[in-house]
Parts: structure tokens; sequence; C-alpha cells
């Protein structure tokens, strides 16, 4: 599974290289483009929704077994895992036609439950709800008619409010807490917009925002 996570990734990295070179090749030697003459909006609002993202790919169990000091061994295994997958709203200002910043807010949740095989008991519960903002940089490098395609990073913080609970050797219920703040990330692939003053668009990438993305967009 990790190496096709791998391939699949290499390959999404690669589109926006490949169609660059290619668009390169209709450009003569020494033309540059003068962007008074494009025109495009400078500002973008949207709404999207995405999954999975980083939190929901790393939210398991890492070692279903366990030796007590009296040498027996439990076996844990994992059983209803919730995912809600990450709404999201941004805005994007563009620069020039080709470059953009914007800021990028988005809201996700994961449930995770353990059970002792043997018993059958829960373990270990895990609600995790995630904030997530994020400062963003894209590169346009497709622009014809009311097909757009882009790529770029997003860097910013997640703050996680996790609860929890677990059980002690007496079978009593542990209940904690751990707030925190955790870096964000995001690399997108290439993003693929259609539409004019109000479009729609999907989007491909790794991190905090899911590898696949879909939403609404409106530019004025």
């Amino acid at each position: 599974m990790k190496k096709f996570i791998f391939i699949f990734l290499c390959f999404l990295f690669s589109l926006p290289i490949l169609v660059t070179a290619k668009n390169n090749k209709k450009h003569t030697a020494g033309y540059r483009e003068d962007y008074s003459y494009i025109d495009y909006k400078k500002s973008e609002i949207y709404i999207q929704y995405g999954a999975p993202s980083i939190l929901e790919l790393t939210n398991d169990l890492d070692n279903n077994t366990f030796k007590d000091k009296n040498g027996v061994v439990h076996k844990f295994k994992e059983y209803g895992q919730k995912y809600t997958g990450v709404g999201a709203i941004g805005y994007n200002y563009y620069i020039n036609p080709y470059l953009c910043l914007g800021a990028y807010f988005g809201i996700s949740e994961a449930d995770i439950k353990i059970k002792e095989e043997a018993s059958d008991k829960d373990v270990y519960t895990n609600h995790t709800r995630s904030y997530t903002g994020m400062l963003e940089f894209r590169w346009i490098y497709f622009r014809q008619g009311i097909w757009e395609a882009s790529c770029g990073c997003s860097l910013g913080v997640a703050g996680k409010d996790e609860e929890q609970t677990e059980l002690d050797t007496k079978n009593n219920i542990i209940p904690a807490e751990n707030d925190r703040v955790a870096f964000a990330y995001n690399l997108t692939a290439t993003r693929v917009r259609i539409g004019g003053t109000v479009g729609g668009f999907i989007e491909l990438g790794f991190g905090y925002k899911g590898l696949v993305n879909a939403g609404l967009s409106v530019k004025f």
C-alpha cells in the first residue's frame, strides 16, 4: 500500500512539469507575454470538501500486540473507525494571471476505537477534532478559455482537540484530554478549475486538505 501511494504521488507531482513543458513548445524563442493584455479577476472565494487527509491516513494502531509483565501477549484490533473528511473555505488573491496567494481554513473530525481480541472489551478510544489554518501559494501553469490548471503548497497550523479514554489494569475508565497545536501543510499536485465567474474545481494533493478535494469558487 505504501509503495502504491508513493508511485501515485510521484505521478501527481509530475503532471505540472509535463504540461508546462508541452505549453513551452508553443512559444517562440524570446517571446514574453504581457500581463496587461490578459483579462483576469484578482479575487476568488471558495468552499470545498476533501478526503482522506494526513489525519485519516495516520490515525491507526501502530502495534496490535502487547506483552505484559507476566509475559502474556494481548492482541488488539481496531473497529468503528470514522472520518468526516475536511470541509473548508478559502480566499485567493491573484498577484498576476499566473500567481496567487491565499488563506485556507478547514475543519475535520476522526474517531478510532480499539478492542482486546480475547475479552472483546474497549481498551482505547480517541476522538480528534482539528481546526486547520494555512497560507497558500499557487502557480497557474495553464490558462485557456474556461479552463485553468495550477499547483502549489500550503503551510500553517492545526489546533487538535483530542478526547481519549483508556482502561487501566483494573478495567477502570481513564478519561483524558490532549489539546495541542501541530504543524500543518499541503502539497497540491494539480488543481483543475472549469468556469468563468462561477466555477467548479477538483484538486489532487497530499496533506491536511486530503488526497482529493472538490469545490465551487467565485471570482470577482
